[in-house]
């Protein structure tokens, strides 16, 4: 049974307001203005590192995911201030910070899977891999054989992390409902009591999702050097333990007398200041290590230098000239990848250009133009529908036909 204290707090037991609670630490307020700073700092630092992905790293699915997992430190700290000076709101703001840590959950994975390309190429490079099913501190499953690595194992392990972000999101809002009707107590350590059992699944839970993220990291950590996935995994694993842990321990330590209390707060408003807090400290240090290991270029983010497109050519060659290219009207030189079009060349060794002769005119290539040297028109051929047609000879280059025609 929960062994209730003397009455020490300022209403009796009961969690006070804000107002009294600043009146309670007037005296000592600077303590709890440290708090406040770090949670400042931890602000300052996450949009650092905004500008950052946003100007090194150009897949932003990426950046995305790495600013989803970054953003639980800002989270936690401010949802653990506000639950600080408004010690009624803790419950509701652990509701909250346990809803974006689930998300977090899986924007973990999804950053992993991103590093290897995707889904089916993580599979092609982890084919034939052996885990081992009792990796330390997980030294229970000794016995067991070892998991390979495949589309089902990798979903087992998935399950098993997400399965936290399910049961913790649904005992919280079960907690919720029964704070409401004064069926649950923070603090309340009894046989009879919903808070002690919400803790022993959550205990579970919190280790069922640490074991199928270290099952995870040993499956892939051997397939992605030079990403620093030791450091990330450590930032994410941390908080996850921290998290599903640190509450139940510290109302149980609570309702053992191990808090003292003392006026002007119980046990209870005690080991929640302490929870909060340490919250505060804790996510202010992860927060400085998490930006040494995400806040970087990573391999798959260098650019790729664009190798140079070929120039192409079309050349042709004047009636009377020694063979010279015409550079300056129709050749297409190193600044041709910039002009609003692009003129290619095509072999003409297959063109009937006696066939098509009739269907080219003097008309056809523009007034004053040098392809055609001066002279009198020649006679009208009945068969060619216009009076200013002409007749156009032309002789393809059998050495290479690229090169183009010679109007004669």
């Amino acid at each position: 049974m929960r062994r209730r204290a003397l009455n020490c707090s300022l209403a009796d037991g009961e969690i006070p307001l804000s107002g009294d609670f600043f009146r309670a630490i007037h005296s000592e307020v600077w303590i709890f203005i440290l708090p406040a700073a770090m949670t400042l700092a931890i602000l300052v630092l996450f949009l650092e590192e905004v500008g950052f992905f946003l100007r090194n790293v150009g897949q932003r699915e990426r950046w995305q995911l790495s600013l989803w997992i970054l953003g639980i430190y800002p989270v936690f700290a401010v949802t653990s201030l506000i639950g600080l000076y408004i010690p009624r709101s803790a419950s509701l703001c652990s509701f909250v910070a346990s809803i974006y840590h689930s998300i977090t959950l899986w924007k973990f994975l999804g950053l992993i899977t991103d590093f290897f390309g995707g889904k089916g190429r993580m599979l092609e490079q982890l084919a034939g891999e052996e885990v081992s099913p009792s990796p330390f501190p997980c030294c229970c499953c000794c016995c067991c054989a070892m998991i390979s690595v495949s589309r089902l194992s990798l979903r087992w392990m998935t399950v098993a992390v997400f399965q936290l972000s399910v049961v913790r999101t649904v005992l919280f809002f079960v907690m919720l409902v029964l704070w409401t009707d004064e069926k649950y107590d923070y603090g309340e350590v009894d046989f009879l009591s919903p808070n002690s059992y919400m803790h022993i699944i959550i205990g579970a839970s919190t280790f069922l999702s640490f074991y199928g993220y270290l099952l995870f990291y040993k499956a892939t950590k051997g397939s992605l050097p030079g990403y620093g996935l030791q450091g990330k995994f450590i930032c994410v694993t941390v908080v996850l333990v921290l998290f599903g842990l640190q509450s139940g321990i510290l109302e149980t330590v609570g309702a053992l007398g191990a808090i003292s209390c003392s006026p002007p707060f119980s046990i209870d408003m005690r080991s929640q200041i302490i929870f909060n807090y340490a919250v505060i400290v804790e996510m202010f240090f992860i927060s400085i290590l998490a930006r040494f290991c995400f806040r970087k270029v990573e391999p798959g983010n260098i650019p790729i230098p664009c190798r140079p497109r070929e120039n192409k050519s079309v050349q042709t060659e004047e009636a009377g000239s020694s063979g010279a290219p015409e550079p300056d009207r129709l050749s297409v030189g190193a600044g041709a990848d910039e002009a609003l079009c692009r003129i290619e060349y095509a072999p003409l060794d297959g063109f009937d250009f006696q066939g098509s002769a009739g269907r080219l005119g003097r008309g056809d290539f523009g007034p004053g133009r040098a392809d055609f040297a001066p002279g009198p028109p020649p006679a009208q051929d009945p068969a060619l529908p216009g009076p200013h047609a002409t007749r156009v000879k032309a002789q393809v280059d059998a050495r290479d036909p690229k090169q183009g025609v010679t109007l004669v």
